[in-house]
């Protein structure tokens, strides 16, 4: 269960490591060279998406170091660029706090969870992308270390070793409301990553050798624990799980990189849903044989659209590691079929995340010719699901960040 937990966890260390220069609210590597965080350089072009973009998106990351969020934006202001946000004013609290994740919902709030206890609410502005703190916030959930909110946008889960705790998000306000009955227990087992099912019925929760599931209630939240929960035995000892479009799948990796001289897992698994209708709905079950790829996967991204799976794999070897390209899949009623332009060489990225749209995938990515990490912006072809970009990088305030289209 360790190798699991450190595995699960290098994609956030790994930048630790990196030689960086403090550049006002943003930590830039210093190929980024000046005082306001210039981004330059290129990114990866395999087709190449164009000066033509047709959605606004913004990145926000969660600097612990600083106490604060920074913010990166995609064509402000129709802008056709990627760069930190113009004159954004970042949120702060007080420094060091560690964050244990970060969200969007509907594209109108954003969630940080703190380790004092507290879930800090934001409202989006929709032109400039910035932030205003939520009445009523900062919220005091619980001691949460992991969180994730349902595709629907109505609720918040938070998970520690109490449980997990459910409260409901208002669509207007955004202000969060407990419900009565937190905790819900785990079993005294604490969760290491909560994800839900694709279209809000289920609430999984990944706890190193097994997998526990709920379903919950579409008006309070309230989790009920479906039956032969916890799933486990071989392959179920998952680092990540990730939900697709459909609700008929979970996809997940075991982030096992050969980190500290550990095994090393190339597969992708894929896990099928039992749907509603028996007395086992929610359930899951290995669904075919685990798809190998080319490298170790380290963290797993699925598109939108649910017709694309992603990996951002590692090379370890003792105690260090690096980047190895990224890989594609294309992804059809829980069959996985490796891209014939993967793996993508040269976008050697350690972790991704997909704007609501689908046609962007933001990837913390090696900067060419360099050995510092830059955010990248690449756009998906949403028909064959090649990833291209003729966007500068912007700078790397973290690897905990949430993306969102303009509300």
């Amino acid at each position: 269960m360790s190798m699991k937990v450190r595995a699960l966890l290098a994609s956030s260390l790994l930048l630790a490591t990196l030689s960086t220069v403090g550049c006002g609210h943003y930590v830039c590597g210093t190929t980024f060279g000046s005082a306001t965080c210039t981004p330059s350089g290129g990114g990866l072009n395999q087709g190449g998406n164009g000066n033509n973009i047709g959605v606004t998106a913004f990145v926000y990351f969660v600097d612990d170091n600083a106490g604060q969020i920074a913010a990166e934006g995609l064509n402000v202001s129709n802008s056709e660029n990627f760069a930190p946000v113009a004159n954004f004013v970042p949120p702060s609290w007080t420094q060091g706090l560690v964050d244990y994740g970060i969200v969007t919902v509907k594209k109108k709030f954003l969630y940080v969870l703190l380790g004092d206890g507290t879930v800090r609410g934001y409202g989006i502005d929709p032109a400039s992308g910035a932030l205003s703190s939520l009445t009523g916030s900062p919220f005091s959930p619980a001691v949460g270390t992991t969180m994730v909110a349902d595709p629907t946008g109505k609720f918040l889960f938070v998970g520690d070793s109490t449980g997990i705790s459910v409260f409901t998000i208002d669509a207007t306000s955004g202000a969060l409301t407990a419900n009565p009955s937190n905790p819900f227990s785990t079993g005294s087992v604490t969760p290491l990553q909560l994800a839900t099912d694709g279209v809000g019925r289920y609430l999984y929760s990944v706890e190193g050798s097994s997998i526990s599931a709920w379903s919950f209630d579409g008006t309070t939240g309230a989790l009920t624990a479906v039956t032969g929960s916890p799933f486990s035995g071989a392959g179920f000892g998952m680092a990540q799980i990730v939900g697709e479009s459909s609700g008929k799948y979970l996809l997940g990796i075991t982030a096992e990189t050969g980190a500290g001289s550990g095994a090393t897992d190339k597969n992708i698994y894929v896990f099928s849903i039992t749907q509603p209708g028996v007395a086992t709905a929610g359930a899951i079950s290995a669904f075919g044989t685990p798809v190998a790829g080319t490298y170790t996967p380290g963290y797993l991204a699925v598109s939108p659209n649910g017709k694309f799976v992603y990996t951002f794999n590692q090379n370890s070897a003792g105690t260090s590691s690096s980047n190895d390209p990224m890989e594609g899949f294309s992804f059809s009623a829980g069959v996985l079929t490796e891209l014939t332009t993967s793996p993508f060489t040269g976008l050697d990225a350690q972790l991704g995340r997909f704007d609501q749209s689908g046609a962007w995938l933001f990837s913390i990515a090696n900067v060419p010719n360099s050995s510092f990490s830059g955010e990248f912006a690449y756009g998906l072809n949403t028909t064959n699901g090649t990833l291209s970009s003729t966007l500068s990088h912007a700078g790397v305030p973290s690897a905990s960040f949430a993306v969102t289209d303009e509300p």
